[in-house]
């Protein structure tokens, strides 16, 4: 889900003021507590799907299904702030799975999760998100880790650049359709705010995604506006700008984009040595990306067979398949069951990650499977690649994409 930025940005000369005011003005918010219980400073907590009670900030792990690493073993540390969508529960919204593909490769997550009913006071609410933000920062450099890495989507990755800016613990940011509003709270968003911070952020990396049409910032380009600044700072930063695939506010909050730069934004930030200034990803390996993703422990079955595919007049279908609906990332596949009656395999990657085997109707060369919520696929051959078409449980909604075969083990 989009997630709009409300908190308001401060002007450059009023900075210093502002944190001087935070510092000496008590937070008044009746029923909620700063950082919660005691227990809570004490020790920060790996809990999973909590619920906020009567705190205003707590901390989960983002994967609870994965191992955690810990700090002598981790690659290092991803700090995750969500986005603010007036009072939704935006703390309910999942960490994005190319978070999940890096915490399979070796690095832990850990969200920062904020009481969407405490989500007011303009600017000393985000001050006080920095702040906690970089509470976490040093509670984490003290339990081991060397390499922190901020990150957030929208508000949060505008909380991300100024936690960044602030503390020199933070090894890198990583700020996906990063933004505030206007002066006061209250106006439109203002993306010339975040090209101000990119000029003062000081960190050794920096990812900075800014998807092409953006509808919550107007569809202004802010690519080449970024690069300008960042080519003009000692860092190093990857940018993928409206040049790229990736569109809409959340776009890289899907599986598209876990898919298409996960592994190389895993190199870029586990690298020793990254040169500075702007890095390109390399021709990246889709295929394997995808099936780390959505295949994590293996197939679990057998492909279905040629002979098999043949007598069943799918023999096109042998095999493993992939494609991008929207920003969903889906894999397909035709695997053994029954003699004569095989099952389809759908795995899908769009905010979560899920999917399954199903029962499989295989008429004509087509394949038709219905899910248990109601939503189907058919998957038909085509003169290329087959094609796979989605269709809601209420008949609404439609989408359609072609099918690319996996040449990679999984």
């Amino acid at each position: 889900m989009s997630t709009t930025p409300t908190a308001s940005p401060v002007p450059d000369n009023a900075r210093l003021r502002l944190r001087v005011r935070a510092r000496i003005v008590p937070w008044l918010l009746v029923g909620f507590t700063a950082t919660g219980t005691a227990a809570e400073n004490k020790a920060f907590s790996l809990g999973c799907d909590e619920q906020p009670g009567s705190r205003f900030f707590w901390t989960e792990r983002g994967f609870c299904d994965l191992p955690w690493h810990g700090a002598a073993a981790a690659k290092g540390l991803i700090i995750w702030n969500h986005g603010l969508h007036g009072t939704i529960e935006q703390w309910r919204a999942p960490v994005p799975p190319v978070f999940r593909l890096m915490q399979m490769r070796g690095w832990d997550v850990l969200a920062i999760k904020r009481h969407n009913l405490g989500e007011v006071g303009g600017d000393h609410a985000r001050y006080r998100a920095v702040q906690r933000t970089l509470e976490e920062v040093r509670r984490q450099r003290e339990a081991g880790y060397r390499h922190i890495v901020l990150a957030g989507q929208s508000y949060g990755g505008y909380l991300t650049l100024e936690g960044a800016e602030e503390s020199r613990d933070v090894f890198a940011a990583v700020a996906f359709a990063p933004g505030v509003r206007a002066l006061g709270g209250a106006g439109s968003l203002d993306p010339s705010i975040t090209d101000r911070i990119l000029q003062r952020v000081t960190v050794d990396r920096l990812v900075l995604v800014l998807p092409r049409d953006d509808a919550l910032f107007g569809n202004v380009v802010r690519g080449r506006r970024a690069n300008e600044v960042l080519a003009r700072r000692p860092l190093s930063y990857l940018l993928v700008d409206e040049t790229s695939s990736i569109t809409g506010h959340g776009g890289a909050t899907g599986g598209r984009f876990a898919v298409l730069y996960g592994t190389c934004m895993d190199e870029f930030l586990s690298s020793p040595i990254v040169p500075r200034g702007r890095f390109f990803c390399p021709p990246g390996d889709e295929d394997r990306a995808a099936l780390e993703l959505l295949l994590p422990g293996g197939l679990g079955s057998t492909v279905l067979s040629e002979a098999s595919a043949g007598s069943l007049g799918v023999a096109g279908l042998v095999g493993l398949w992939r494609a991008f609906l929207d920003d969903t990332a889906i894999l397909f596949g035709l695997v053994e069951s029954a003699p004569g009656m095989p099952r389809a395999l759908y795995r899908w990657a769009h905010t979560r990650v899920g999917g399954g085997t199903y029962p499989a109707i295989i008429r004509d060369g087509q394949v038709a499977v219905t899910f248990p919520n109601g939503a189907r696929i058919l998957v038909k051959p085509a003169a290329g690649d087959p094609t796979l078409t989605w269709t809601s449980a209420d008949g609404a909604r439609v989408l359609s994409a072609g099918l690319r075969k996996i040449h990679a083990s999984p």
